[in-house]
């Protein structure tokens, strides 16, 4: 038995008899779906159905993240975060984080290796988040945003990125979430 076990539910059991009906689809961003679980749950719930996203927490040779700026349209406010987006319809997460990478920062990577795979808000989506660390990053060409998108790159040195987020620099859940598994498992250890 595995420690994790230890902390698995004893009575609760997943629902089953869903059946989801979209309710509207808002260009590929996200589909709002009403769904309907057979009983004991007599309620119709709302789910946001959006695809798969990835997070890339690029590291150049001297030990520095690529970072960048970008508009949000959200929280009307500039944010500092990983370069990342969507993963498109067939593509593996991995290819959309070199994508994303190139695309936003113009810079590409040696190497990439999964860091954590997240799920970004399971009461209402049923999406994942891959974060991956690419070693090696560096700038290669010219980026290529897309059609709602400008960005600046800026690159963090290790040392920074614990203030930036302790200072409420870097405010974006899942760029947080990324940092911090990336300062656990690869700065804290004695990683590179």
């Amino acid at each position: 038995m595995s420690s994790s076990d230890a902390f698995r539910p004893r009575r609760l059991v997943k629902l089953e008899g869903r059946r989801a009906d979209p309710v509207a689809d808002h260009g590929g961003v996200f589909q709002v779906q009403r769904v309907a679980y057979a009983p004991p749950l007599a309620h119709d719930v709302f789910v946001f159905a959006a695809p798969d996203w990835c997070n890339v927490l690029a590291e150049t040779d001297a030990g520095e993240l690529v970072f960048v700026w970008q508009y949000r349209f959200g929280s009307d406010a500039l944010s500092l975060e990983v370069p990342g987006g969507v993963v498109d319809p067939g593509e593996a997460p991995i290819e959309a984080a070199r994508r994303e990478l190139r695309e936003e920062t113009g810079y590409e990577a040696e190497t990439f290796e999964l860091v954590s795979v997240v799920e970004p808000n399971p009461a209402l989506q049923g999406n994942r988040c891959y974060t991956f660390l690419a070693r090696g990053a560096r700038a290669t060409g010219q980026t290529a945003f897309d059609e709602l998108e400008d960005l600046e790159t800026v690159l963090v040195p290790r040392a920074a990125i614990a203030p930036l987020i302790d200072d409420g620099i870097v405010t974006h859940a899942l760029a947080v979430v990324a940092l911090e598994a990336y300062l656990r498992k690869h700065v804290v250890r004695g990683g590179p």
